[in-house]
């Protein structure tokens, strides 16, 4: 597992890009993200959401001029 796609950490595991289902921004250094092991809950993490987004969009090669509800460009 690359380090540089690990996006941040909860109940005590390492968060991987690969585990994102969709980002929304929190503010402040944070993010909502929902991962597939959560279904549809979301999980606040301390992660800025540019870079999880850019992380995301880079391990599912989606091109950066194109914008999605689940993974915006932010």
């Amino acid at each position: 597992m690359p380090v540089d796609l690990i996006i941040g950490q909860a109940y005590g595991r390492k968060i991987h890009a690969r585990e994102v289902v969709a980002i929304d921004e929190a503010g402040d250094g944070l993010c909502w993200v929902r991962l597939r092991r959560f279904g549809d809950a979301w999980l606040l993490i301390r992660s800025d959401a540019r870079d999880v987004s850019r992380k995301v969009r880079k391990l599912r090669q989606i091109p950066p001029d194109e914008d999605s509800a689940r993974f915006p460009r932010l």
